[in-house]
């Protein structure tokens, strides 16, 4: 019970990050209905993929990265796209929760004791922080999460007390601007897709949980089902509040003209008790502090393992693999600012390869009749998560083609 409680805190914690802050920055434009139905859906999708990420790594023997697992099961070719793709979605995330951390802790300083310090220097020393926190033993990192998942699960408890004392139900914008447009979903799918990226992590939670494939389905429903739980009150708490209390400001948010420490700053602005204003900056600091940990651990895990032998044999090992996971999204958060969203939207096309099309792929590899968890012989399952996989990058490949082109 204890090794459960402590993988569902990791697995929520990383969702529940810049995913979530991001959320209603994204879903205002469809509206409150739209988005609960989407919710629904994508958790729906995650949570049947999950089990097939989980399966190879039970056939496995051991939790394997999934460069690793993809050369196992198809080759070397398979072992490079699958690592590429691992390596790829883990930074562009860990630069998303470095870029969004820094900001909201700019924001509060700021908005606290009116000083304004450059993002630079917090963005160093919020990543010396998490570079700092990867040195620590597995377990220490455990029951810190733990303690940092508790806590912001008990902010988002008042905060959400809070904000829902303040809505007038009567009012509330069920339906967006644009929910007719396809331009508008084509945006918000990725983003909401990458707000359950926890997948670096499977790996990780596989040796951690003994490859016990009951407690392994377990903590991977409660782990994914929290997230999907908190994101839908907190999506309707947010747009009901901010549409009520400052209409004109919804309208940016539906123009896409609002950053992340502004919808924080805004926030702080409309609570009327004045603990739910610092609820607001530490529920949003916390959120991004559970996500770095559970994806920089995650990478940090399959880093250590692809080093020289020489430096895995020396002392500094610990040291190296931390800063090669903290450093490149550090200076992607530094020289590639203001692209919140957009990084979401790119990380949530290179997750569908990493949580659907390439395990489906090694999942047909195995060739294996008896699986551990008998839904994965259903093959119309099979089938829609790979067209919902398929429709997610076509709509992240549309956004970017709109963007830069």
């Amino acid at each position: 019970m204890n090794k459960n409680i402590g993988a569902i805190a990791l697995i929520s914690g990383t969702c529940i990050g810049s995913g979530m802050i991001a959320l209603p920055l994204t879903l205002v434009k469809v509206g409150i209905i739209p988005c609960i139905a989407l919710m629904l859906l994508v958790w729906l999708l995650i949570h049947f993929t999950s089990l097939v990420s989980i399966e190879l790594n039970l056939q496995s023997g051991i939790g394997l990265p999934l460069g690793q697992l993809a050369k196992k099961f198809s080759g070397k070719t398979a072992e490079i796209i699958g690592t590429g793709c691992f390596k790829l979605l883990s930074y562009a995330l860990l630069s998303v929760y470095i870029y969004g951390g820094a900001d909201i802790l700019k924001s509060m300083i700021s908005y606290n004791f009116s000083e304004d310090h450059p993002f630079i220097l917090i963005a160093t020393i919020y990543s010396i922080s998490a570079t700092l926190l990867l040195l620590l033993p597995m377990k220490l990192m455990d029951y810190i999460n733990r303690i940092l998942f508790i806590g912001l699960i008990i902010v988002i408890a008042i905060l959400l007390v809070g904000l829902v004392s303040m809505i007038n139900w009567n009012n509330l914008p069920l339906f967006g601007q644009s929910y007719d447009n396809l331009s508008t979903w084509s945006s918000i799918i990725p983003v909401l897709f990458t707000a359950f990226g926890f997948q670096v992590i499977f790996h990780t939670l596989t040796n951690f949980c003994n490859k016990d494939k009951k407690i392994l389905k377990s903590v991977f429903f409660w782990g994914s089902l929290i997230p999907a739980a908190i994101y839908i009150i907190w999506t309707i708490s947010i747009l009901g509040v901010i549409y009520q209390e400052n209409p004109d400001f919804h309208n940016l948010m539906s123009l896409g003209k609002v950053e992340l420490g502004d919808l924080v700053g805004e926030l702080s602005n409309i609570a009327k008790w004045p603990l739910v204003q610092n609820l607001v900056w530490w529920l949003s600091l916390l959120a991004m502090v559970t996500s770095v940990l559970g994806v920089s651990l995650g990478l940090c895990d399959s880093i250590k393992n692809m080093l020289p032998k020489a430096i895995k044999q020396s002392n500094y090992h610990n040291i190296s693999s931390a800063l090669i996971t903290i450093l490149p999204a550090y200076i992607v958060a530094i020289v590639i600012p203001n692209t919140f969203i957009t990084v979401l939207g790119f990380a949530g096309m290179i997750l569908v390869f990493i949580a659907i099309l390439i395990p489906i792929y090694l999942l047909d590899k195995i060739k294996q009749t008896k699986f551990h968890y008998p839904i994965l012989n259903n093959k119309y399952f099979i089938i829609l998560s790979v067209t919902a996989g398929i429709l997610i990058i076509i709509s992240e490949i549309y956004n970017l083609a709109n963007k830069f082109l």
